[in-house]
């Protein structure tokens, strides 16, 4: 029997004559309407329709399937009915040439169709994101690569590097080109946007920051903020006036009220900089005479308004002529980058041309240029072509559209104004992906209800009955939306037509249906929430607890219940363990991160061990793992066999059964590695270590097996296009975990699911936790290094070279304000999509440290200051359910930790509501087990023995791993030779010397500076002490050494030096190295007792070598000031020195040393060593 329509749904399938938007609620059939509006065409009495005359567009390939099956449906049941419809019946066939498909597959057919027109190859295909990825980073790298090497001539590309660059590496630089790519990509006109974010650059002519784009909005936004609040310090100042004993925090409150006024009618940018120090006065109330709880919500409304209002004018710090010259500096490189970015489109697409491929961006802007032509004028000759195949365009999920694909659908539909777009801006929580919904709420705001539309004009049709959820539901979603969503935040008035109604009468629930908790937290929320949580479910499961199933109840089960976080995947493991350690069987159902599972974890340290067996963390991790059984017992047998080397080497010592069977699989599988493809290679490791049905054993096996599935599909989708490395591969899960996108498949039977918000759209449960909300909202999106907005532009970060700091342009500071009040809005929607989710069971917790003071804020500034600017400070969405709550009379145990507010309201259903303390004896309890078990005399004893353990090798464990020359048994350290050797040394700070007291050619400094010399000038041109002059003056001019450092440098002496034999042999040309720094390995019984048989590494720089066919002439300069009596001494200082250089440059060039010197400066004198 076929359900009966609503009213709203019969006028959504009926309604004709114009671009109809049905803003379909959460649960209220907006499938069947679609499904019911098509059967009413192909039933028309008087022109009945085919099915392949509609274009049908859904978001995902599986809601494309889902509804050809729900048509197929709907189609049987009607033939049923009619079984003599021959129309009817054929239908049926053309079902399969209906286009039903994601806009990108309708795109990529018209394109194919239309190729000839576009200069795009016919046989061209769809690039995967693994493909499109290599080609973005080949493109970029090759780029930069010219970017850099033209660096010189392009004074636009250094300035973007230098002031929007940070690292040692170039990374970020490519991810800000990629960034603004796709960003730009989003826009009708990418060109366009980008030529716009150059013009907003240019403040050429400017004397106000007001007149920039980003003034504008700034000062828009603070005023915005301002009204609210001085609606509420009005308020405060009225009541403060007729309140008794209150008249000096009036006359302050109306002092404040006169300065945020006059702050208000600031026109410029300037004005508001010169009126922004507001002096809010203190504050402060009698002791006695007065009422207490109103002195309380003054005081929490005028704190808050400090607050909030301190926080926006950060922003209005500089005066107009800073932040002009601030974007004026960061024009050059917003120009740099524009070039870059454009540089890189054009080089992309030439690459994709070359491989006769296409990426999704291209589908969009391609089939663009074929409906509206490049220039974007118009509908085309071909776009009327097209729109004239269709009876009607249908679009589902609406709401989730960008500019581009918004686009698409008008141009095919301008001719006819057939247009059908059902969808939900309240669920539109994909703005990450691009989405826009402002697309959605210009329509709904423009378009008239279709009752009163005229023919041709744009109406729209609002269905409210939810179909899902019980009564009770309902109405806690209507409470919470009611009292918090606003244009400002959520982008509408939660009013009459937005209210959900409940559709269908449900059965009643013997307890309360809807369940909040404030949970006071001692240390780590997340824990403790979890331990509640499973606390709670534990209870719902012990049979006396009820969902509905028809007209009758059911106890709970386990696959009743979902716990829906904001983000799992840092916080799902607390609620898994949680309900592991009750027994209860719970999954992820998506949201969590794949990579992360234990299974996939260990299949990717096995192929990275196929990889690189030497690699010992993976290899452990494969051999401990379920798949092959090793035994910590069994690591440490083979590992003490062979303590040396890695543990592979010991692995392939041992000769244990156990070992052979692993050795030998890992053989076998290097070899398939070498010689197959990554899915062979998958497969083949399947094959022989049955992994996959070890882990479909074990709890939650379905999920297992099912995450090695899609990881299998991964490692085939990787390499569709061409033949990839084991090695790139591992480098592509890298790259993917670092992203965190990879995410599990569907829940197992039988168990509880942890799932994400985002994932839980368009599904249902009978049961649902709602946890997580006192976990503030991420603003991570704001620290990105540059901003992109649809209005604003570029936002940029400025440069400070003299006191060497970044802080963001007021462009940027614009669009980070504008992308904080849109993440607020978005969150409000990710809460609506959560709490509209379940059928029965509403249950939604909140924990805080400070619950207390959570509570009171919330209620003092309610009274006063309303809902509206308290939604607007929330800091998580924890506070508008909170918000809600308190104005119920059943909220007790909230208003006695937090304070009630002036009125409450009481409903038809009330809620559940208790202030609880997280769980703490079951921690309690293990650690008093812990602490109270007694062991055994003989236990103790031999604990006692094996912590009095005493290391054999003690002296190894001190000793440094780097030595110098000169750290050799019985030698003072020689500085010069330690510059990179890592030996402790006391901390002690090098202060300048005074410029005022100059500076003396003696000890280091004068040392320093000769070294400089004999490191960087050309031995070749040192001829004499005049040449010597003007190859130091050189050095200087060119930045080698300083001014300082030259003054320093003897002329004479480094001129003697090169007058002696072997300063003539080196002046003519020898074959030399100077500033030879090296490592080897030496004996570390050169280095202290205890260490004989050690390796230590052995660093030192070596200051000059002779390299002759015969041997190696070492040559070490000293500046010391030294005499004909104190010169034996430093010789047999330095011996030990030269003597260990001599020994490393022989073992390096495998050359005898014939010659080793100390030459001193000083004496101009070389002596043997």
């Amino acid at each position: 029997m076929a359900e009966k329509l609503t009213p709203q749904q019969r006028q959504a399938v009926e309604d004709r004559g114009g671009k109809l938007l049905v803003s379909a609620a959460a649960g209220s059939g907006k499938t069947k309407v679609l499904v019911d509006r098509l059967l009413k065409y192909l039933n028309d009495p008087v022109n009945p329709a085919n099915l392949d005359d509609f274009l049908i567009i859904t978001y995902t390939k599986a809601a494309a399937s889902e509804l050809r099956g729900k048509i197929a449906a709907k189609l049987t049941e009607a033939i049923a009915a009619q079984p003599e419809n021959r129309h009817l019946q054929r239908q049926m066939q053309r079902l399969f040439l209906t286009k039903i498909s994601t806009v990108h597959g309708f795109c990529g057919d018209l394109l194919r169709e239309f190729a000839y027109k576009l200069d795009l190859s016919a046989d061209f295909r769809v690039a995967d994101e693994n493909e499109c990825s290599e080609i973005r980073e080949t493109v970029l790298s090759e780029l930069l690569d010219r970017a850099y090497e033209s660096a010189g001539e392009n004074p636009d590309f250094r300035a973007f590097v230098d002031t929007q660059g940070l690292g040692r590496t170039d990374k970020l630089v490519s991810e800000i080109i990629l960034k603004v790519y796709d960003s730009a990509r989003c826009h009708l006109d990418p060109e366009k946007w980008l030529d716009g974010c150059l013009r907003d650059a240019d403040v050429e002519g400017l004397t106000d920051a007001a007149q920039t784009v980003w003034g504008k909005y700034l000062m828009e936004d603070l005023f915005s903020y301002l009204d609210g609040q001085i609606e509420v310090v009005r308020k405060c100042a009225e009541l403060a006036e007729s309140a008794e004993g209150m008249q000096k925090p009036a006359i302050i409150l109306r002092d404040t009220l006169y300065q945020l006024k006059h702050l208000r009618a600031a026109i410029t940018w300037d004005e508001i900089v010169a009126r922004k120090n507001i002096d809010y006065g203190r504050l402060t109330f009698p002791r006695k005479g007065i009422d207490p709880e109103l002195a309380e919500c003054i005081k929490a409304c005028r704190s808050a308004c400090k607050k909030g209002l301190e926080k926006r004018l950060r922003t209005f710090a500089d005066e107009s002529e800073q932040v002009l010259e601030d974007l004026s500096q960061s024009a050059a490189g917003a120009r740099g980058l524009i070039a870059l970015v454009r540089q890189f489109g054009a080089d992309f697409d030439r690459a994709k041309r070359g491989r006769r491929c296409v990426d999704f961006g291209d589908l969009e802007h391609k089939t663009l240029d074929l409906l509206l032509g490049t220039s974007r004028s118009g509908p085309t000759a071909a776009a009327r072509e097209i729109s004239g195949r269709f009876r009607e365009i249908m679009v589902d999920e609406y709401q989730d559209s960008n500019g581009v694909q918004d686009a698409i659908f008008m141009a095919l539909t301008d001719q006819k104004q057939n247009c059908f777009m059902v969808g939900d801006v309240k669920q539109s929580i994909y703005q990450f992906r691009l989405a826009d919904p402002g697309i959605f709420l210009k329509k709904y705001h423009n378009y008239v209800h279709a009752g009163d539309a005229a023919p041709e004009q744009g109406r729209k049709i609002m269905l409210n009955a939810n179909f899902r959820s019980g009564g009770e539901v309902v109405d806690a979603v209507n409470d919470v939306f009611a009292d918090c969503m606003s244009p400002a935040v959520g982008g509408l008035v939660y009013g009459a037509d937005e209210k959900l109604r409940e559709g269908i009468p449900h059965v009643q629930l013997p307890d309360p249906a809807v369940e909040l908790y404030g949970i006071e937290v001692r240390e780590d929320t997340y824990e403790e929430e979890s331990v509640f949580v499973a606390d709670r479910i534990g209870k719902l499961l012990d049979g006396n607890h009820f969902v509905r199933d028809g007209e009758n109840l059911r106890p709970i089960r386990e696959e009743d219940i979902v716990i829906l976080l904001r983000s799992p995947g840092s916080v799902g493991n607390y609620f898994q363990r949680a309900l592991e350690n009750r027994g209860i069987r719970c999954s992820t159902g998506g949201g969590m991160d794949l990579l992360k599972t234990p299974e996939i974890a260990v299949l990717r340290s096995l192929l990275q061990t196929i990889a690189n067996p030497q690699q010992d963390i993976p290899l452990i991790a494969s051999l401990a793992s379920p798949v092959f059984g090793f035994t910590a017992d069994d690591l440490a047998a083979f590992r003490a066999k062979r303590k040396r080397g890695s543990v592979y080497d010991a692995l392939r010592a041992d000769e244990s059964p156990k070992t052979v069977a692993f050795l030998e699989t890992l053989a076998l599988l290097r070899r398939e590695a070498r010689m197959n493809t990554l899915a062979q290679l998958v497969e083949r490791i399947f094959t022989l270590t049955r992994m996959d049905s070890i882990y479909a054993a074990m709890d939650g096996g379905e999920v297992k097996r099912e995450n090695l599935q899609v990881f299998y599909q991964l490692a085939a989708d990787f390499e569709a296009t061409s033949r990839r490395e084991l090695s790139q591969f591992l480098e592509h899960l890298d790259a993917l975990e670092e992203k965190g996108l990879m995410t599990t498949g569907e829940a197992a039977s039988g168990s509880v699911t942890i799932m994400s918000i985002h994932k839980s759209k368009g599904l249902e449960f009978p049961v649902v936790f709602l946890c997580g909300l006192g976990r503030e909202f991420n603003r991570e999106s704001l620290r990105a290094q540059v901003l992109c907005d649809k209005e604003l532009g570029l936002g940029l970060s400025v440069a400070d070279a003299v006191n060497r700091i970044r802080y963001p342009a007021i462009s940027k500071r614009a669009i980070v304000a504008k992308i904080a009040s849109e993440s607020l809005s978005e969150e409000m929607r990710v809460l609506y999509v959560a709490m509209t989710r379940p059928k029965d069971r509403l249950i939604m917790t909140y924990a805080a440290k400070n619950l207390q003071g959570d509570l009171q804020e919330l209620a003092q500034r309610f009274d006063i200051g309303g809902a509206q600017q308290l939604t607007k400070d929330a800091v998580c969405p924890g506070e508008w359910v909170l918000l809600s709550a308190m104005q119920r009379t059943e909220a007790g145990a909230l208003h006695a930790l937090g304070g009630r507010p002036a009125q409450t309201r009481v409903t038809e259903n009330p809620w559940l509501i208790r202030v609880v303390e997280a769980p703490q004896a079951e921690i309690a309890a293990a650690k008093t087990a812990l602490e109270e078990r007694m062991l055994p005399a003989s236990t103790i004893e031999r604990l006692q023995k094996a912590l009095s353990f005493r290391y054999a090798h003690q002296a190894a464990t001190q000793a440094p791993s780097k030595m110098t020359a000169t750290q050799r048994k019985g030698r003072v350290k020689d500085q010069e030779a330690a510059e990179n050797a890592e030996e402790p040394r006391e901390i002690s700070r090098a202060w300048r010397k005074p410029s005022f007291l100059g500076e003396t050619a003696q000890g280091k400094t004068y040392g320093s500076a000769i070294h400089a010399v004999m490191q960087y000038i050309s031995y070749e041109a040192c001829t004499d002490a005049e040449r010597v002059d003007l190859q130091i003056a050189e050095l200087v001019g060119r930045g080698f050494i300083t001014a300082e450092a030259a003054a320093m440098a003897d002329r004479r002496r480094i001129a003697a030096f090169f007058e002696t034999d072997i300063g003539r042999k080196l002046r003519s040309g020898a074959d030399y190295v100077r500033e030879f720094k090296f490592s080897i390995l030496d004996d570390g019984e050169n280095y202290g007792d205890g260490l004989q048989g050690e390796q230590v590494l052995l660093q030192g720089v070596v200051d000059c070598a002779m390299i002759d066919d015969d041997g190696v002439t070492i040559i070490d300069f000293k500046t010391d000031y030294v005499t004909e009596e104190t010169l034996p001494e430093l010789v047999a200082r330095y011996r030990l020195q030269v003597q260990t250089y001599a020994q490393a440059m022989a073992r390096i060039y495998q050359r005898k040393v014939k010659a080793s010197y100390l030459y001193f400066f000083r004496l101009n004198r070389f002596v043997a060593v």
